[in-house]
């Protein structure tokens, strides 16, 4: 590109040199220097000009995508500082443990489940001695934990506890959250011992002081969250109105919108299950894990089929709906249990969640009249203009049952899971719930292993955000097994 430059300028510049007198030119070829020199700069300046990432498009685009993702970030970070913190800061300082009445003025809170079988021959057992039987509640509570009959083990087997359990000392004062406006303080009495199934869950029985008594009868829930230490407000706290809408109908306008939306979902859910059953049919693992002969789950041809009505819609639905005040907008969500069935047998299970949006009329007048309203009230839903939005889904315990690890038994109620408290312990307007879930044999993919195998139960404590439950500490796990199948043949 220089040399051709240069030979189009000596050609331009030398025809009126030969013409000049000689004594002018000298200046003639100090003038052509000067061009050729203003001229190789200027393509110098030209080649400077183009950006280093590319040509000036590219550079155009690049900056477009820079704009756009600053942009999406932005956004990113006005809905995380609209939604609740992660569990992680809210809750880290001040952990929780499920707890669960046990009579009119205790309460029993477990710190680890499966730590000893009940059967073996483990230094805990071994040392225990005679454990003495705690006298049972004459109206016992809470079944769904299990916790029923609990025993104190002597002296000797103290020393043989896991260290999480010997540093809480009988006497020690821990703070109960009973529900989203009641917090109690419960004053450690002993360590106890919780058979269930194969195994031995470790915790205390804890006694309700004299003058928190009134209180903690008027709670209508058994079961609870303890915790060692308070957990930080937000600074405002936020007065919420958490709980239950015990008197919530649904409009009549407003399940149809519902149905419809769940049978989508289901079909996008069923459409996602059986590709990852195919895709996974022929891998070592489940070749290996393959049904025995008899079981009474069908195999996977049998789900096959069956998934392939549920998408022509052949499945009859059957659900309930539970309305709660969950989060700072007041406006409702509402947790729906499904189940479909195909020849009267259980064919697909999932939870979801819905808003209930309202005109923005309605909307302020709905959170103007909440504020002197308890939360088991009725709820103005059914006005006009009202609509459901599928915020999140949930169909795990279909996978299981298609993949074997499920009872057989699941889904022959809709109790599968269930919410059994809600709570608001840093006053920021966003609802922890404590949920109840029949649990399943864990997936072999999955990292995170259970205490123990078999069928089981899970209660634990979620933060509940828009986009799905955030876990909180470690679950209460129930073994579900009977004694019988513990003992060795």
């Amino acid at each position: 590109m220089i040399s051709l430059l240069i030979a189009v300028s000596i050609v331009l510049c030398s025809l009126p040199f030969f013409a000049v007198r000689r004594k002018n030119r000298k200046w003639a070829a100090v003038a052509v220097a000067l061009y050729l020199g203003l001229m190789y700069a200027a393509y110098r300046w030209s080649i400077a000009q183009i950006p280093a990432d590319g040509n000036i498009l590219s550079h155009i685009q690049r900056e477009e995508e820079r704009k756009y993702k600053e942009r999406i970030a932005r956004e990113a970070e006005e809905s995380a500082r609209l939604e609740p913190r992660t569990a992680e800061s809210r809750f880290d300082a001040a952990p929780a443990l499920v707890a669960a009445r046990y009579d009119a003025t205790h309460v029993v809170f477990i710190v680890t489940t499966g730590a000893e079988s009940r059967f073996s021959a483990s230094p805990l057992r071994s040392a225990a001695g005679s454990p003495t039987r705690i006298l049972a509640a004459d109206h016992p509570s809470a079944p769904l934990a299990g916790l029923d009959e609990l025993y104190e083990p002597d002296s000797q087997a103290l020393h043989f506890l896991p260290d999480v359990v010997r540093k809480i000392q009988p006497g020690d004062q821990w703070t109960l959250s009973a529900d989203a406006r009641t917090t109690v303080p419960v004053v450690v009495e002993r360590t106890v011992v919780a058979p269930a199934g194969c195994a031995l869950a470790l915790g205390f029985l804890a006694a309700v002081p004299l003058a928190s008594q009134p209180a903690f009868a008027a709670v209508s829930g058994d079961y609870f969250l303890a915790r060692h230490a308070a957990v930080p407000s937000a600074n405002p706290p936020i007065v919420s109105h958490i709980g239950e809408l015990l008197e919530w109908k649904t409009p009549p306008d407003l399940a149809p919108q519902i149905e419809q939306q769940l049978n989508d979902r289901m079909k996008q859910e069923v459409a996602a299950i059986d590709a990852r059953l195919v895709g996974n049919a022929q891998s070592p693992g489940m070749t290996a894990g393959e049904l025995p002969i008899g079981n009474a789950r069908p195999r996977l041809k049998e789900w096959l089929h069956a998934d392939q009505g549920l998408a022509r819609g052949e499945g009859v639905l059957d659900y309930d709906l539970h309305a709660f005040r969950l989060t700072p907008d007041e406006v409702p969500r509402v947790f729906v249990r499904a189940r479909w069935k195909l020849n009267d047998s259980p064919a697909f299970l999932m939870t979801a969640w819905f808003k209930a949006e309202w005109p923005k009329a309605e909307l302020q007048r709905v959170k103007l009249a909440s504020a002197s309203a308890p939360p088991s009230s009725g709820d103005p839903a059914g006005r006009s203009g009202e609509k459901a939005v599928l915020l999140w889904a949930d169909s795990s315990w279909s996978l299981a049952m298609r993949e074997g690890r499920a009872p057989t038994s699941l889904g022959d109620t809709l109790d599968f899971q269930s919410v059994l408290n809600e709570f608001d312990a840093d006053s920021d307007g966003w609802a922890e719930l404590l949920i109840y879930s029949d649990d399943v044999e864990p997936d072999p993919s999955a990292r995170a292993p259970r205490p123990f195998p078999g069928p089981s139960a899970k209660i634990a404590p979620y933060i509940y955000t828009d986009k799905g439950l955030v876990p909180l500490n470690t679950p209460l796990h129930r073994d579900l097994r009977t004694a019988d199948v513990c003992l060795d043949p």
